[in-house]
């Protein structure tokens, strides 16, 4: 747990959210699709989390990254190109950065250090960035009127770290 708190407090400015994504080389005009397995929440200079999809439906893995990349599930397929879709403008501010001033982790007594089933950010600005993986399709983002899919779970816990 020491190691996600220094992990939030370094990465408590958030300035992007890229979501994994692919080029679709085979349509016409080609199509830019989600692939939600893997999400990158920060700032270039101070580094990024990167959020994965552990177990589809079920866990979410936090860990550092120092630059965004593209989920090596892309890179496998030939009519695929691998790309990162900003998503900051839907999700944050266009205007400036937010500061993230705590982090709810949702942990079950299955918890590992950096594997969870949900988190929520509350920012200076008032607002809320849910990241939950319990979907089949993998991540989805949303605000706090999304929380009840992991809140609402008996197996849940919710552990708040103060990271601003």
């Amino acid at each position: 747990m020491d190691d996600l708190i220094r992990l939030f407090r370094r990465c408590h400015r958030l300035e992007e959210v890229l979501v994994a994504g692919y080029g679709d080389l085979s349509s016409s005009p080609e199509r830019v699709v989600l692939y939600p397995k893997q999400v990158f929440i920060g700032a270039p200079g101070q580094g990024y989390l990167s959020l994965t999809a552990a177990e589809t439906g079920r866990w979410l893995r936090i860990g550092p990254a120092t630059e965004p990349v593209v989920h090596p599930d892309l890179d496998a397929e030939d009519q695929l190109r691998g790309v990162l879709v900003d998503l900051t403008s839907v999700y944050l501010s266009v205007y400036r950065a937010l500061e993230c001033k705590a982090v709810t982790l949702y942990v079950d007594d299955d918890f590992a250090d950096g594997q969870v089933r949900g988190l929520a950010f509350q920012l200076d600005d008032g607002t809320s960035l849910v990241v939950d993986p319990a979907t089949v399709d993998g991540i989805t983002l949303g605000d706090e009127r999304d929380l009840w899919r992991i809140a609402d779970n008996r197996d849940v816990r919710a552990v708040e770290i103060s990271v601003g």
